[in-house]
């Protein structure tokens, strides 16, 4: 009789070269079993998104917003490949895409389907009716997803400022799309709704912006009416380059500051910062510094001071 060696058995390695999602006719190309595949659902190695559909690498990392973003995604995905004809569009395919909102994470997931199909909300997904050209889409992990431009325009002009800005900003830094795509597609769909207002965002949009608080945070410039700063601008004394400042206003010498808090956790970290700040206001410049939630009325009227007072 032959003999357990007492040590756990180590799981078959998925086969090299398979994607993260992954139908059932690419795991049995790929020289996996039927049982195979079976076995990993049950095992949990592999998550069902549909029939015939797989996740095969688990959600990573415990950060709250990560976790959040990829079930979303996962779900979004699910739910584009039942029902037939659809897209992953607005929110939901910015996710995929990498593209930031600065509202987080949709509450529904987010497809569209062509005219004369059912529309509505049903089970947590939101279904729109859109006409979508050749060039508005792509399969993207294993559906029809819609393309950087064509998800910018959908969201700018259904979706507040902020979110246009935070969505575009990052599209842009990332290279997913360009100035002039997104201007081609607002010219190839001129009788949408809300078209108006992605036209008006688009000169708006600016790959320096870093993150969706800075995006957020230009939004909310443009419509308290402030004179729009200058973004991401390195500021030099006589010893060097002292940083780079996320918003300047030149001609008032004020400098604001979008912190995230994170990084000063660190208390080498704290004192550098302070240090930075001190050459700073060395060289005659006023600093606000703000978070996610300061952008009220109160921090308005610090700007509209320190702005009034330097003219």
């Amino acid at each position: 009789m032959r003999q357990s060696s007492g040590m756990p058995k180590l799981a078959e390695p998925d086969p090299l070269g398979l994607t993260p999602i992954i139908t059932r006719p690419e795991a049995l190309a790929a020289g996996m079993t039927r049982d195979e595949v079976r076995h990993r659902l049950r095992s949990g190695r592999w998550r069902a998104l549909a029939p015939g559909l797989y996740l095969r690498d688990p959600l990573e990392g415990d950060e709250p917003f990560a976790v959040a973003r990829q079930e979303h995604v996962l779900e979004a995905v699910a739910a584009a490949s039942r029902v037939e004809g659809s897209a992953v569009a607005y929110g939901s395919a910015a996710l995929i895409h990498g593209m930031e909102l600065a509202s987080g994470v949709p509450r529904r997931r987010e497809l569209v389907v062509p005219p004369g199909a059912w529309n509505g909300i049903r089970g947590g997904v939101r279904v729109r009716l859109a006409e979508l050209g050749a060039n508005d889409v792509n399969v993207t992990a294993h559906v029809p997803v819609t393309v950087p431009a064509r998800t910018w325009v959908d969201i700018a002009r259904t979706s507040p400022l902020a979110d246009a800005l935070s969505v575009g900003d990052s599209a842009l830094r990332l290279g997913l799309t360009t100035p002039q795509a997104l201007r081609a597609t607002l010219d190839h769909h001129p009788a949408a709704r809300g078209l108006k207002r992605a036209v008006r965002a688009l000169p708006l949009l600016s790959p320096l912006r870093e993150n969706p608080l800075e995006s957020r945070a230009f939004a909310w410039f443009v419509e308290a009416g402030l004179p729009l700063p200058e973004c991401q601008v390195e500021i030099w004394d006589r010893y060097g380059l002292i940083g780079r400042v996320d918003f300047l206003w030149r001609e008032a010498r004020l400098i604001a500051e979008a912190d995230g808090r994170l990084k000063y956790a660190n208390p080498d970290n704290l004192y550098a910062e302070k240090r930075r700040e001190d050459r700073l206001r060395a060289e005659g410049y006023d600093m606000i510094r703000f978070g996610w939630w300061d952008l009220d009325d109160e921090l308005l009227r610090r700007f509209e001071n320190q702005l009034t007072r330097a003219a």
